[in-house]
């Protein structure tokens, strides 16, 4: 991943200035071994910040500036007092777990924050998440931020917009990405721009619900079209109901679980509920949010999926 120059905090600490000791704020980071995990240790190492990382493979945890590194489950409450003591900002990136059941394992981190009295929570959302939203992760995020709210830890809940490398594994061989989203638009963001934003917001939390998105709106077809571009491979979108969808994912044995994910995630699309864009990311980083031509020409190993 392409290093950028960056701001933490509100203009306070940049990269490359450290301010390390004893009185440094401690801030712990759940699923350090993620993408978005690890580049925002990445991106706070050099701060000064004392970092603990927390991961249910530790050791699949990169070696970072000023952090340690400690074991820790979402349902495993004991090691959340151990990974959460002494922490006076926790971020909690969502856990792994099916529809239904993600929310209750944020519930534990939650109230595993609150027992080692910590000072803030920032969640990593869901742009559009509502009891009522097409997507089932976008509905367990909505309860995931009641029960935060409920918790009564001062909390940030930075409301991520869908990742624009999701994109890469959509297209089938043919180069079509298929699913009912019509001409519905969402504000795509880069990982880059949610690590960025989260190692910002974790040095200077503001609390409040915020957006975190790409710099425009685009549909899904025009996704396509500007990869191409990119990829120098025809792609293209069809649009398709939902129930054209589930027949044909049904049909290569795709578990019905994964289907109704795979669907929602469109139908969200189509019902706009991702399509406005926010000035979060310049608010809280100085910079303006990558483009997607902007985002995978820093990262063109990213596109190699579907340059074949």
């Amino acid at each position: 991943m392409t290093q950028y120059n960056f701001q933490v905090g509100r203009g306070a600490v940049t990269a490359g200035e450290v301010t390390s000791g004893e009185d440094a704020t401690m801030i712990v980071i759940t699923g350090a071994s993620g993408r978005i995990g690890r580049r925002t240790a990445e991106l706070l190492g050099p701060t000064g910040q004392r970092l603990r990382l927390m991961s249910r493979e530790p050791d699949k945890v990169p070696a970072i500036r000023n952090a340690e590194t400690v074991y820790g489950d979402f349902a495993d409450r004991p090691s959340l007092d151990w990974a959460f003591a002494g922490a006076d900002t926790i971020l909690v990136i969502s856990g792994s777990a099916p529809p239904g059941e993600r929310a209750e394992s944020h519930r534990n981190a939650f109230e595993a924050a609150k027992r080692a009295q910590a000072t803030h929570v920032v969640y990593l959302s869901l742009q559009g998440a509502a009891r009522d939203s097409k997507y089932p992760y976008s509905r367990d995020h909505y309860q995931s931020e009641e029960y935060l709210a409920q918790s009564g830890v001062q909390f940030t809940a930075l409301r991520n917009a869908f990742y624009m490398d999701m994109f890469l594994d959509l297209f089938d061989g043919d180069g079509v990405v298929r699913g009912p989203a019509g001409e519905g638009r969402g504000a795509f963001v880069s990982r880059e721009d949610v690590a960025r934003t989260a190692a910002a917001v974790v040095n200077a939390p503001p609390g409040g619900i915020h957006d975190v998105t790409g710099p425009e709106a685009l549909i899904v077809g025009k996704v396509a079209q500007r990869l191409s571009k990119l990829t120098g491979r025809k792609l293209r979108f069809e649009d398709e109901t939902a129930e054209a969808m589930r027949r044909r994912l049904s049909e290569t044995g795709t578990p019905i679980t994964k289907i109704e994910l795979s669907v929602g995630w469109f139908e969200a699309i189509g019902a706009g509920e991702l399509q406005r864009p926010s000035d979060t990311v310049r608010r809280f980083t100085g910079t303006a949010p990558l483009s997607l031509e902007g985002y995978f020409s820093r990262c063109r190993s990213l596109l190699r999926t579907l340059q074949r």
